[in-house]
C-alpha cells in the first residue's frame, strides 16, 4: 500500500440473503465514486468482499499513515473494554 495515498471515509452498501449489509469504510480516494462498484480487501484475513456499492462519502482525506495509527488505537480500545 502507497504512504502516500489519501483515503476518504465512505459508506457502502450490498445486497445479502434477502437484505442489504451496510458499512462505513476508510476507502482510497482514488475510486470514492459515489454509485461506483467496488471490492474489498480485508486487511485482517486478505479475504475480499465483492459487489460493495459506494453510498456517500466523506472529506477532508486521511493518509495512510494516519488512516493504520487511528485504526490501531480503536483495536487497543476495543480490546480493553470488550469483555
Amino acid at each position: 500500500m502507497n504512504t502516500r495515498e489519501l483515503f476518504v471515509r465512505a459508506e457502502l452498501t450490498r445486497a445479502q440473503d434477502g437484505g442489504i449489509n451496510r458499512m462505513q469504510s476508510w476507502i482510497p480516494q482514488r475510486i470514492a465514486v459515489v454509485g461506483a462498484v467496488v471490492d474489498l480487501k480485508d486487511d485482517e484475513t486478505g479475504q475480499w468482499t465483492r459487489g460493495w456499492t459506494i453510498g456517500w462519502v466523506t472529506f477532508p482525506t486521511i493518509a495512510t499513515r494516519d488512516m493504520r495509527k487511528h485504526s490501531r488505537d480503536h483495536l487497543k480500545m476495543r480490546k480493553a473494554s470488550d469483555i
